[in-house]
């Protein structure tokens, strides 16, 4: 494995309703009591990190709500969550993150979060979506940020 390849790297989870914790950990649903997938695109193959997905994508299925990509990821993160998420909610959350929102990014909000984990004081994001988004380098993330959403 090449160590110096470039990578988008999704997380994709949800936040339980009866989660008692106060700090979600993205990659560690052990720890975090969440339900998450991880995901990574390296030049033009989707796969999953923690899972079989896989599918080929061209750049341009990530700036398409209507693309095979987000039906293929949300079906299948759908699935493993047992929660309808729609491919324009992937897609919003994905331009959201990548400041390119539009009127699928309205019901979406960035939250603070350092080194993948964000607060859940008072349990506010429970029964939420999250995403989660990093740009990895030489071993070094970038613009690394959350977004959250409620279930439908």
């Amino acid at each position: 494995m090449n160590l110096n390849m470039e990578r988008i790297v999704l997380t994709i989870g949800y936040v339980p309703e009866d989660n008692s914790l106060d700090i979600i950990y993205c990659g560690d649903s052990d720890s975090s009591g969440t339900m998450e997938l991880n995901f990574e695109v390296v030049e033009n193959i989707c796969s999953g990190v923690d899972n079989d997905f896989n599918i080929s994508i061209e750049n341009s299925d990530l700036w398409d709500h209507n693309s095979s990509f987000y039906k293929s990821i949300s079906t299948y993160v759908s699935n493993y969550l047992n929660l309808v998420i729609s491919p324009s909610q992937v897609y919003g959350s994905y331009a959201l993150l990548n400041d390119e929102p539009d009127n699928h990014s309205l019901n979406m909000e960035i939250i603070y979060s350092e080194a993948g984990t964000f607060s859940n004081e008072n349990k506010e994001h429970n029964g939420k979506i999250y995403l989660r988004h990093y740009f990895e380098e030489d071993d070094e993330i970038y613009d690394e940020s959350i977004c959250i959403f409620s279930v439908n």
